[in-house]
């Protein structure tokens, strides 16, 4: 699946104490394509961190259509 910036996804995995299914935004790619900067939401789709994850990792909720 080809992942672009700034699309919505979720987690697929536990990591730094947000759980599965935490929904977050694109931000930016790794030189090497396999992993990602995540900006993770909190219930009110807020910002509240950033974390890397690999693109094994997440599932595409919506695409950007910017």
């Amino acid at each position: 699946m080809k992942f672009n910036e700034y699309d919505l996804v979720k987690t697929l995995v536990e990591k730094e104490g947000y759980p599965i299914s935490t929904k977050g935004c694109i931000v930016s790619f790794y030189g090497d394509g396999l992993a990602c900067e995540v900006e993770i939401w909190n219930q009110n789709n807020y910002p509240i961190d950033v974390i890397t994850y690999e693109l094994n990792e997440i599932e595409l909720i919506r695409h950007n259509n910017s």
